[in-house]
């Protein structure tokens, strides 16, 4: 049994904290097979203390088909033997709770996989206890019951010729939604969270939640989004799930892209909100998926400032740059050919220091990159998949459908993690279940730890500042709008002291004057060796300054 960590006696232990994102498929192999594992995961507990991260997350490692990379669950008390045993995830809990890491884990709940035994009964009669489990309507005029379309492409339904009707499938066929209408579902998940809870489990990430509740006319719609996101009435539905995981002391934070921030506020409000915080994606245009072209510094701005506002009297913000369904942040937000180091660590140091809980992705931490696949048999990624083929059929040329892909497929932060220079990264001495990135020669953990300037270990001075430093973790954010599209410059500010955040988001030289009203201005850190010496600052492609102030 684990040693546990009271979340009850600090209940918002989360705030002042940092978070480290574990896709376990990708991130050690321990056993020899090509594929990162339980134990592989705990072998490296040492390094990721190393980081000084508080929590980490792991994407989901329970029973699945991998349809879709473990996102289809077919067990929720079960684990997929690749990656080990139940006793390794207990082992694992343990073993990040002495080294006092919490651990929080991937709740799937909009969908279960098609071979779920929910699913396996539902599908046989309309007359199964389980069969409402899941979302089911009659054919019209022969055919799909209405327009919805499925976020993995095609229609969002699929006929079961058993029971003669279709289900629906927000994600893939094989991922079956639950219909949260019936009161059973909740019960049912209700035990899947208590049980976990029991177990040492110290939080969720809560998968595509803001689907939960769908438009009940089920009617032909022009609006996909309005169908099948947010729709009224989920608020009840979240507000039950919340029980349960107050009840049980448990840290949440809800994925809920398309929320926007007026209305997320009700969802993280802290005496009455369902969850601790949301991800919001405003800030990597989420649905624009395979779009190709470089964020505008102007909107980036603007949108994070939107959230840091909008949340800083009632709620709190998730932060972050990197997940498993993204791009590297190097690579998509910055320039990771020329001004790899710079970009990494600038970026680093505009997200980390605002205000709210940092997340930071397996990899990024070491300014890992996109990786430059050439074939579509290179990539794993359903959807990728699925896009490659669609383009194709639209008479588009595969050479142009792959740089699409190369800049925004899900497999860019799937990649293996780069650990040495030996071959696939060091992450496993079989052929990988996906190619790792050729750069991993260069970019890896054993030579940035020896590097003093490295990426890693600027994260490591970011993370210990934002940690024991408690104007970055109370102080009110106040953006210095520049009207322009290079810099982000922005203060944490308490009473008359606090912290500038000055950094070049672009590839160009700029400009800035630091007001004339803050004084005694120590540079704390800098990704640079240039030290101005004065407030007219001439800042080099990609570079970002922390300095401590006081003001009048």
């Amino acid at each position: 049994m684990s040693i546990l960590i009271s979340n009850e006696q600090n209940p918002t232990w989360w705030q002042n904290a940092v978070g480290y994102q574990i896709y376990p498929k990708s991130f050690y192999d321990s056993n020899h097979d090509g594929i990162g594992d339980i134990a592989g995961i705990i072998s490296k507990i040492p390094y990721i203390k190393s980081l000084g991260v508080n929590f980490v997350w792991l994407s989901p490692f329970f029973a699945s088909p991998n349809i879709d990379n473990g996102y289809d669950i077919s067990d929720y008390r079960a684990i997929d033997p690749q990656y080990g045993t139940l006793d390794d995830i207990f082992k694992m809990i343990d073993q990040f709770h002495r080294q006092d890491i919490r651990v929080v884990f991937d709740l799937v709940i909009n969908h279960t996989s098609d071979q779920h035994r929910w699913f396996q009964e539902a599908k046989k009669s309309v007359d199964n206890p389980y069969h409402d489990f899941y979302i089911w309507r009659k054919p019209v005029n022969g055919d799909v019951p209405n327009n919805w379309v499925s976020l993995f492409g095609g229609s969002a339904w699929t006929y079961n010729p058993a029971t003669d009707e279709y289900y629906y499938h927000l994600f893939a066929k094989q991922q079956p939604d639950l219909n949260w209408e019936n009161p059973q579902v909740h019960q049912a998940v209700t035990k899947i969270i208590d049980w976990w809870a029991q177990q040492g489990v110290d939080g969720f990430r809560l998968d595509a939640i803001s689907h939960l509740k769908k438009d009940q006319r089920f009617e032909n719609v022009t609006d996909q989004e309005a169908a099948m996101n947010n729709v009224p009435g989920i608020d009840k539905l979240l507000a039950g799930l919340s029980s349960d995981f107050k009840r049980n002391h448990l840290m949440t934070v809800g994925e809920a892209g398309g929320v926007p921030v007026s209305e997320a506020k009700r969802w993280v409000d802290p005496k009455s909100g369902y969850f601790n915080m949301i991800f919001q994606f405003d800030h990597v245009s989420f649905w624009e998926k395979f779009t190709v072209g470089k964020v505008d510094v102007a909107q980036l701005r603007d949108a994070l400032t939107r959230w840091q506002t909008g949340l800083a009297e009632n709620g709190w913000n998730a932060l972050f740059l990197e997940n498993h369904d993204l791009p590297r942040a190097v690579s998509y937000f910055g320039n990771d050919r020329r001004y790899r180091q710079q970009s990494a660590t600038s970026l680093a140091m505009m997200y980390l220091l605002m205000k709210g809980t940092p997340f930071i992705y397996q990899g990024q931490e070491l300014g890992m990159t996109n990786v430059s696949f050439d074939k579509i048999d290179q990539f794993r990624d359903l959807d990728s998949k699925r896009f490659y083929r669609e383009e194709l059929a639209k008479g588009k040329t595969p050479a142009e459908t792959l740089v699409k892909l190369r800049g925004k497929s899900r497999d860019n932060a799937r990649t293996p993690m780069q650990w040495t220079a030996a071959a696939n990264g060091g992450f496993s001495d079989h052929q990988p279940w996906i190619a790792a990135n050729p750069n991993a020669a260069e970019i890896n953990v054993a030579n940035e730890s020896n590097q003093r300037h490295s990426v890693l270990n600027f994260y490591r001075r970011l993370v210990q500042l934002r940690l024991t430093e408690p104007i970055l973790l109370t102080g009110r954010y106040q953006l210095i709008d520049t009207h322009d599209h290079q810099l982000f410059v922005y203060c944490r500010q308490a009473d008359k002291a606090g912290y500038l955040i000055i950094t070049n988001l672009s590839d160009q030289p700029a400009a800035f004057t630091i007001p004339s009203d803050y004084h005694h201005l120590q540079l704390i850190l800098a990704n640079t060796s240039e030290k101005p010496t004065s407030p007219n600052l001439k800042l080099a492609p990609w570079s970002a300054y922390l300095y401590k102030y006081e003001r009048n």
